[in-house]
């Protein structure tokens, strides 16, 4: 069925390329437009050919890609109510258009637009704002280039630390079956970690609000937090009622258990409140690390795509897990799943303070309460 001129001034208003348009221009305009359906895949405009028109995306969206990319990752994508064209007069489209899926356009001929000086300052106004389009795209894949350099330069630093952590993981395993005790293996880690990580944010181009330190909105990013983490912390201790009511290995140890975190030195409540107040700080280096480091990162860096901050998530995840190898697979891998839930609490928050205090609440209610420890040990 035919669209009619009264359907595309309505598709056409509803558009950002409206925006200044007069009544009278809107109404030419729907003179020379059509709608049309394109296929997932399917070209708009091809880098290097001229052909002269506008589309303006009433459903689906389209990707603005650079040819010459080997990936062809989209520098940015164009959704309902956008716009993008072409005209000779700009003497490039420097990007190609393609369907990102299948889509409903409005098809502007601005050849017949252009034809004639009689329409001049339409003219000047689609030009106008196609310059400007195209600026934006430039720029955008500059920032894009920047990011890959950046990119580089923080998986040539995460290699040297994998590097040099694998070589020494026979060491560090040797340290802690020697000694009993983690502690100081992990202490070491965690501080240079930290301090590479603060070099990095600080090298980059990104201010530190960027990656989550900062206070903005603390009061209801712990309040949220609280209400998120509360039932993992249910969850928990029915976990650990089911262990110690029905395997019969476990049911002489009380459901709540503080003394199990101290069970190789003796518990005393200094000691216990100094391991407290030892954990609470390092929470909080270790989601700067885990979190505001290599998560944010990872998905600043990234190219974008449907799944970018869930490969973020689970990447940044495993590589702090790992370094925790030394310790043994079960607690890399206990390290491993609670920051997968930390890891979408801080991108829907972008803010370390709810996720700090969410680490706190569940590391003291697990380890130090309940006593998990000795189930993990």
């Amino acid at each position: 069925m035919a669209t009619t001129n009264l359907n595309l001034v309505t598709d056409i208003r509803s558009n950002q390329l409206s925006h200044e348009l007069s009544d009278d221009e809107i109404k030419l305009i729907t003179m020379f437009s059509e709608e049309i359906h394109v296929d997932e895949g399917q070209y708009m405009i091809k880098e290097g050919h001229y052909n002269q028109a506008f589309y303006l995306v009433k459903t689906g969206s389209l990707n603005v890609v650079l040819e010459e990319a080997m990936s062809k990752h989209p520098i940015t994508i164009r959704e309902a109510g956008d716009f993008v064209g072409a005209l000779k007069s700009t003497e490039t489209p420097i990007h190609s258009v393609i369907a990102r899926e299948p889509s409903t356009l409005v098809m502007i001929n601005v050849d017949k637009i252009f034809l004639t000086n009689r329409y001049q300052p339409l003219q000047i106004k689609l030009l106008n704002k196609l310059v400007k389009q195209l600026t934006s795209d430039v720029n955008r894949n500059q920032k894009q280039i920047k990011n890959y350099y950046a990119l580089g330069s923080f998986t040539i630093y995460l290699l040297c630390i994998l590097s040099i952590y694998t070589l020494s993981l026979g060491a560090l395993q040797g340290f802690v079956s020697e000694f009993g005790v983690s502690t100081y293996v992990d202490i070491a880690l965690i501080i240079c970690f930290a301090w590479i990580m603060y070099k990095l944010m600080k090298r980059s181009p990104y201010s530190f609000r960027t990656f989550g330190v900062t206070f903005d909105n603390w009061k209801e990013n712990l309040k949220e937090a609280t209400i998120l983490t509360a039932p993992i912390l249910l969850f928990f201790l029915l976990i650990k009622w089911g262990l110690i009511t029905f395997i019969p290995a476990f049911t002489d140890i009380p459901l709540f258990n503080p003394s199990a975190a101290l069970a190789d030195i003796g518990f005393s409540y200094q000691m216990f409140i100094l391991l407290v107040v030892v954990y609470i700080v390092f929470s909080v280096v270790q989601e700067f690390i885990a979190r505001a480091g290599l998560q944010t990162a990872l998905y600043q860096y990234l190219p974008d795509s449907k799944h970018k901050l869930a490969i973020a998530v689970v990447l940044s995840n495993l590589l702090f897990a790992m370094a925790h190898s030394h310790i043994g697979t079960l607690f890399a891998l206990v390290a491993f799943v609670p920051g997968i839930y930390w890891g979408f609490l801080f991108a829907r928050q972008r803010s370390l303070i709810g996720v700090c205090f969410s680490h706190m609440l569940i590391g003291i209610w697990v380890l130090f309460i309940l006593g998990f420890t000795e189930f993990i040990a």
